[in-house]
């Protein structure tokens, strides 16, 4: 098939990008550290990071850490612990059984949990009613409920944080998730992710990176709505999404049938989950 004036090569994302899940740390409520369980235990700040469990909280496509309610447990392989609260956190959790856990025990030792590089766009396992793909201004740790985005070299993060905050790349996921049991929720498995199709940012020339990129920061200098509609609607996000349509070849026509097709998906599953929740009710 010919391509259309404006049409650039379509690629699924796992050409360009590496997705990872979160962390499962096989015990929770030893790893994930809230304010009080820092405080009863003093553990040293090098030894604990931001964490971010969901985007439920997250109202910017640039968070900072301030989003993040709690922090988790990350100790290098080779620290040396003698001496340190840490240590005696460590030696807590062992006493509790934690390291005979499944997952736990798989890992030498068993308190190490695997690295997680910086500089990835995020995703989120289960979407209910907002679509967004943040960027974390700094490092931040993330849950399994969450998939990180590695970027190839020489893709541009901004160019491709305006791909993944696309209209076209949230009707993918309306089309392609699982909802289970009429809760409403979408759910994305990781292979789902990498075979969503976006124009390859590898092929793009250099003006029409600058233009994603710019279209992205200026999306990101704004709190996100909590209504999709009316942040579809925004004339950055308008434009952010014209300049994605027109790189797919798609008419400004077209264009409107995309958005108006994700917002009857995403009503459409939110109102079968109200109506299952009703039916339930009743029934209690």
């Amino acid at each position: 098939m010919q391509r259309q004036a404006g049409q650039h090569k379509v690629a699924p994302l796992r050409q360009w990008a590496t997705v990872q899940r979160g962390f499962t740390t096989g015990a929770n409520a030893f790893f994930y550290l809230d304010e009080a369980t820092v405080n009863t235990w003093q553990i040293e700040p090098e030894y604990r990071r931001p964490l971010l469990k969901s985007l439920r909280n997250v109202d910017s496509l640039r968070p900072t850490p301030e989003v993040c309610a709690q922090q988790v447990l990350t100790i290098p392989p080779t620290a040396q612990l003698q001496g340190t609260a840490a240590a005696e956190y460590v030696a807590w959790g062992q006493s509790e059984g934690y390291a005979q856990r499944r997952t736990c025990r798989q890992r030498q030792p068993w308190y190490v949990l695997p690295l997680q590089q910086p500089g990835a766009l995020l995703l989120p396992k289960g979407i209910w009613g907002r679509h967004l793909a943040p960027q974390p201004q700094q490092p931040v740790l993330v849950d399994q409920q969450l998939y990180r985005l590695l970027l190839q070299p020489g893709v541009n993060p901004a160019a491709a944080g305006a791909l993944l905050n696309s209209a076209w790349l949230a009707l993918q996921l309306e089309l392609q998730g699982r909802v289970n049991f009429g809760e409403g929720v979408l759910w994305m498995a990781s292979y789902e992710i990498e075979n969503l199709l976006l124009p390859d940012p590898r092929y793009l020339a250099p003006e029409q990176t600058e233009q994603l990129a710019s279209a992205f920061e200026t999306v990101a200098a704004h709190p996100i709505d909590p209504d999709l509609e009316t942040e579809l609607t925004r004339p950055d996000r308008q434009a952010l999404d014209a300049i994605v349509f027109d790189l797919l070849g798609l008419s400004a026509t077209e264009g409107v049938v995309v958005i108006d097709t994700l917002l009857e998906r995403v009503r459409a599953r939110m109102e079968q989950a109200r109506s299952v929740r009703g039916r339930v009710e009743i029934g209690d």
